[in-house]
């Protein structure tokens, strides 16, 4: 990477192991990189940066949509640029740029791009980086094995766990009505802080309890402190706006389409330069509880919500690393 935490999607020399999937007649299907490993026993962070290029035909033949599920593992990805069809769970939808979809095991899908798309993916429990400097040393030393029907069927399917599945029948319905389909504007809930709002994009009920996905829209002023010697290593995508990070000390600006990983124990902070989107990829912060009992508290005990004492021990219950935030 060209920065140790700052790393702009845009700039393909942040791509690990850059590689280029591609047909028969030599077209490409798809150029994709990782940009970070898994870590962990739940293989949190694990995040792909794709290009996907439509596939000829595929709009009107069901069997070059290539329906298959995963048996294991999380998935979602930021639609950053382009357009899709996307099939799952019996229906079909037309989704734009600035979507999130969000897989879970075993939920069959289908995807039919309409121009070159850009793919932002992020997982949890899921093996299928896992080797891939093997499998580019394998290729580099035996580039005959790209050939190899018995590599494809038996080896690389099953790292990538992907089962195949019969052409789905699927019926056309708005964006809003697809459970897979997330967006800022539809969060499954919204909460308001000063200087900031947080809205749920996915829950840890339906990660299988390892994490949450969550956006905080902040103002300019608006700024952050984390505790000192963080516990746990952090990853945040920025989708707009300009946010300043210190991290130790370095001070940086992140903008749109960068991720920023913060290590383990790194004292940091942010403070926001120009309205801003940015989302918590790791997500290990119980925010949903955090939130909805703080807001009760407010609502409800405005004594206890003014006592510092009781709000650390508050955040600490959900594990939240931030110190102090709010208006500068």
């Amino acid at each position: 990477m060209k920065h140790p935490y700052l790393i702009d999607l845009n700039d393909r020399d942040n791509w690990m192991y850059p590689h280029a999937a591609t047909r028969p007649d030599g077209s490409i299907i798809e150029e994709q990189g990782t940009i970070n490993f898994s870590e962990g026993p739940h293989r949190l962070f694990c995040f792909t940066d794709s290009v996907v290029y439509p596939e000829p035909g595929a709009d009107t033949d069901p069997n070059k949509i290539m329906f298959h599920e995963h048996q294991e593992g999380w998935e979602a990805f930021f639609l950053d640029e382009g357009t899709l069809d996307l099939y799952v769970d019996g229906k079909k939808a037309f989704v734009e740029a600035g979507s999130i979809v969000f897989y879970q095991p075993y939920q069959a899908h289908g995807l039919v791009f309409h121009s070159p798309v850009k793919i932002r993916g992020f997982f949890h429990d899921w093996k299928s980086t896992d080797t891939i400097p093997q499998r580019e040393l394998l290729k580099k030393m035996r580039p005959e094995v790209l050939q190899d029907g018995y590599y494809q069927k038996h080896i690389l399917s099953k790292e990538h766990d992907h089962f195949l599945r019969e052409p789905i029948v699927c019926r056309e319905v708005p964006v809003e009505q697809m459970s897979a389909v997330r967006h800022i504007d539809r969060p499954m809930e919204a909460i308001e802080l000063e200087g900031v709002t947080m809205k749920m994009l996915a829950a840890r009920w339906e990660n299988g309890g390892v994490n949450e996905l969550w956006a905080a829209e902040m103002e300019p002023g608006f700024h952050a402190e984390w505790l000192p010697y963080p516990a746990h290593p952090e990853m945040f995508y920025i989708t707009a706006g300009e946010i300043e990070f210190k991290v130790y000390d370095e001070t940086f600006t992140a903008y749109p389409e960068c991720l920023v990983k913060i290590p383990i124990y790194a004292e940091h902070s942010i403070r926001v330069l120009k309205k801003a989107v940015m989302y918590d990829i790791g997500g290990l912060t119980r925010w949903q509880g955090l939130l909805e009992d703080y807001a009760s508290i407010r609502k409800y005990d405005p004594a206890r919500a003014g006592d510092r004492d009781a709000i650390t021990a508050l955040k600490a219950k959900y594990g939240c690393q931030i110190l102090s935030c709010g208006l500068r």
